[in-house]
């Protein structure tokens, strides 16, 4: 899906998002009060997920520690943002005693979506290939032009901000295992991950102080370059020629950075450094447009790695349809959001072009005013872009950066920011605060989960599920597989058609296809082997998180005591308040572990 927080066309402002927003300008002060005024979930939640309130009560738990977790923190609002998650603790308290009316409601949603559906659109067996007016309108034979070629590209494999410049960090693309360094110039350089002597991965070894990439295993040293600079084993009179040596080098892949991303070239041929010079990354236009200077700025860029592959992934952002059911009570509400979707081309698929389209939702009732004119539209960039643009009249528009580079069958790695354009007179896109609010960097990572999830718990899954029908049926395909009757999948019609003329993703021939599904659900909810480990940003914050909460922990023990012993009820009061704010960073440091996720409990 997309990055968090982001709102389909005409979607209210749900209260989790206006809990991440008020939490943005929250400090402990503030985000104290307001967590006294959350009800506790009870016992039985802890195990299956985060319900709403849950994550309410988690939100105003990460204000809570926010500013102690990233030093140097604004103190701004303290009281407001307080009052504001207060108050919607208290709405939603007020809702809970309505059940009536909440079961009234829910009752004509479902019935409304219960009736039986137009005779074109019934169930029925699966078709031998998707419906034909998608073939006929859109899928024409000579506008597909040259096929895509997966090596000749570039991919945007890291947030440099959130790696160790002081040691080799591993990379994975297309298949093939790669390690990303900064060299003694100050540049960042990427090798196959693959010392040229005994085969060792690079990645186990050391950055040096003379700016070399040093092999932990015998001592052989490579500048940015990539040629070997040092052999300890070699003597005296061979060393020039051994040094020389085309076979000692390591694999460069030429690299760029752009906005503070690491690009990688798709391999490492002679004529790699040449033919990458001749292309482009495929970046939104706005971000180097002389023009926009002073207008387009980015948020926060974050990398993780996913559990599903790239076939899925974009699958998935191609889909404006399942937001409004996978994302209830984030972004929209599964019961009365969905509707049919209109998909219009703008630019028709193409091998090296991808395609794009206007999404029109047929929903009834008049728009929002600050939506009226709006116009969305979804483009897919070859190879791994999806970039989802809300653009108003003004002029100003707000774009998810999606990019979902394949790093090995069954797993891809999201590289995400939102592209925000003021309008020609300064005006500001509708949720342009919550965007620019100053939320510490780590905190953005931290929520990231809250709404991935609740795609992952399906896609992971899809993968799987679409391989075993495959092999039980040879030669069936996802035409087969896959039952589409409605245009609110066009988008994804087109992305498997654009996968099927390019042979599918081009892996390095070494990797394994199998898309068996993890033995534990679970086990998809880990946050930090897929991006703790992997963020310097979030490393120091879990490193401040776990200090605080045992600062709050045993002064709470000592102030309680202390008031026990002298029944001195501040000094109780004080230890209990303390024991509250270990609690809330307990629950901080957690979700740099694992952040769990189950629709059945999402009510």
């Amino acid at each position: 899906s997309s990055p968090p927080l982001a709102l389909p066309r005409g979607a209210p402002l749900r209260p989790g998002v206006l809990a991440m927003a008020s939490m943005q300008l929250a400090t402990p002060l503030g985000a104290g009060v307001a967590f006294l005024a959350v009800p506790a979930p009870g016992p039985h939640r802890l195990a299956q997920g985060p319900a709403p309130s849950d994550t309410l009560r988690a939100a105003v738990a990460l204000a809570a520690a926010a500013v102690a977790a990233e030093p140097g923190g604004s103190l701004l609002a303290p009281v407001a943002a307080a009052a504001v998650v207060g108050a919607l603790a208290g709405a939603g308290a007020r809702r809970r005693q309505q059940p009536s009316a909440r079961r009234s409601g829910r009752t004509g949603a479902r019935s409304m979506l219960t009736q039986e559906p137009p005779v074109e659109f019934q169930a029925g067996p699966p078709q031998p290939e998707t419906p034909v007016e998608f073939q006929a309108e859109d899928f024409a034979e000579d506008q597909w032009g040259q096929k895509f070629n997966w090596a000749k590209a570039w991919y945007p494999s890291a947030v440099v901000e959130d790696l160790d410049a002081g040691r080799p960090n591993k990379l994975m693309l297309l298949g093939e295992d790669l390690v990303a360094w900064k060299s003694g110039d100050g540049e960042w350089r990427v090798f196959e991950d693959r010392c040229p002597h005994r085969n060792v991965p690079l990645s186990e070894g050391r950055v040096e102080k003379d700016g070399s990439l040093f092999c932990s295993y015998h001592g052989w040293r490579f500048n940015g370059e990539g040629k070997v600079t040092a052999i300890p084993q070699a003597k005296a009179e061979d060393l020039p020629r051994l040094l020389e040596n085309k076979r000692a080098c390591a694999a460069v892949r030429p690299t760029q950075l752009r906005h503070g991303v690491l690009w990688v070239w798709g391999e490492s041929s002679p004529d790699a450094a040449l033919e990458s010079a001749l292309v482009e990354p495929n970046e939104p236009e706005e971000l180097d447009d002389p023009a926009m200077e002073g207008r387009a700025a980015c948020g926060v860029w974050s990398h993780r790695d996913v559990p599903y592959g790239f076939e899925v992934a974009m699958e998935n952002v191609t889909d404006p349809a399942h937001v409004a059911v996978a994302h209830h009570n984030i972004v929209s509400n599964r019961y009365t959001d969905p509707c049919p979707i209109e998909i219009e081309w703008v630019r028709k698929p193409s091998n090296k072009g991808g395609f794009k389209y206007i999404i029109k939702r047929l929903k009834d009732g008049p728009e929002k005013p600050e939506m009226e004119g709006m116009v969305s539209t979804m483009d897919f960039r070859p190879p791994c872009h999806m970039y989802i643009k809300s653009e108003y009249k003004s002029g100003a528009s707000l774009t998810l950066l999606i990019n979902f580079v394949p790093t090995k069958p069954g797993w891809s790695r999201l590289v995400g920011s939102t592209l925000l354009v003021k309008g020609r007179n300064g005006e500001k896109a509708p949720g342009f605060a919550i965007y620019t609010a100053p939320i510490p960097r780590f905190l953005t990572h931290l929520l990231a989960p809250a709404f991935l999830h609740q795609d992952q718990v399906f896609l992971h899954f899809q993968q799987s599920i679409l391989q075993k029908e495959q092999m039980k049926n040879k030669g069936k395909s996802w035409k087969q597989s896959y039952w589409i009757p409605t245009q609110a999948d066009k988008g994804t019609v087109s992305l498997r058609q654009w996968l099927d003329r390019n042979g599918g993703v081009g892996w390095s021939p070494a990797v394994s296809n199998d898309l068996a599904a993890l033995p534990d659900k679970e086990l998809l909810f880990d946050t930090y082997k897929t991006h703790t480990a992997q963020c310097t940003t979030c490393q120091k914050a879990l490193g401040r998180v776990t200090k605080l909460q045992a600062g709050l922990k045993y002064s709470a023990i000592i102030l309680a005591s202390a008031g026990l012993a002298t029944t001195a009820w501040p000094m109780l009061a004080g230890g209990a308040v303390l024991g509250l704010g270990a609690g809330a960073a307990g629950k901080l440091k957690k979700m740099f572990h694992e952040v769990p996720f189950h629709h059945q409990d999402n009510n």
